[in-house]
């Protein structure tokens, strides 16, 4: 029989469970991210990053307070309901951590496409004579540039 509380290792379990819980969450926004990154919808990234550092803060309070809480003979003698919740928050922290990567090789991609986009409005004498300085359209004309407003 053991001699070790109750109490402590039940409230590890539900530590754990909050933290995957927070984890789901987060990978939630991580697949609006990518929409936001496929659209190239500035408003909805940053809203997204905001909403992501946020939780991210919870995940990282509620493991302090897991090491907080644990001690020596919860680890020798884990219940095997822990057992199954930490190893489901170590598969959620790889899933999560899959789609955080993937979203980073994504974010590159859009950023080498609009570089190449921006290096080729550069370069074209045509794209510089459709607005002047101020932003007003200009009629192009033997390319010369006559700047309205």
């Amino acid at each position: 029989m053991s001699t070790v509380p109750q109490s402590a290792p039940t409230e590890i379990d539900s530590l754990i469970r909050r933290m995957r819980d927070k984890l789901t969450a987060f990978q939630a926004l991580l697949l609006e991210e990518q929409d936001a990154i496929r659209s190239l919808s500035f408003g909805q990234f940053t809203s997204v990053t905001i909403r992501k550092t946020q939780l991210l803060d919870e995940v990282r309070g509620l493991e302090q307070q897991r090491r907080n809480r644990s001690t020596v003979a919860d680890t020798l003698v884990p219940s095997s309901a822990r057992t199954q919740e930490e190893a489901d928050l170590v598969m959620a922290i790889g899933q999560t951590d899959r789609l955080n990567r993937f979203n980073a090789a994504l974010i590159g991609q859009s950023l080498e496409f609009l570089q190449g986009t921006l290096r080729l409005w550069q370069r074209s004498p045509e794209s510089a004579a459709l607005y002047s300085s101020s932003g007003a359209a200009v009629a192009g004309s033997s390319g010369r540039v006559s700047a309205k407003g």
